[in-house]
């Protein structure tokens, strides 16, 4: 199982080295969904998914999302 970032805007994992993939094969495993999170944050990605990716099967599953932000009254 690898833990993956997917930036919600362009529909990329992040990969190694700063890189975008559009494989979640080839994406980088933070292997904390924490981490995972801090590192989407670091970014500045305003909206990014935190999936759990079983590549045996390629099966993804939702863990954690980037927070909803209330627009400004």
């Amino acid at each position: 199982m690898k833990v993956l970032i997917l930036d919600e805007e362009s529909r990329l994992f992040l990969a190694h080295q700063g890189q975008w993939t559009d494989s979640a094969q080839e994406a980088r495993d933070f292997a904390f969904t924490l981490h995972a999170t801090a590192v989407a944050r670091s970014l500045n990605l305003s909206k990014f998914q935190v999936l759990f990716f079983f590549p045996d099967i390629d099966y993804k599953i939702l863990v954690a999302t980037s927070p909803v932000t209330q627009p400004s009254k």
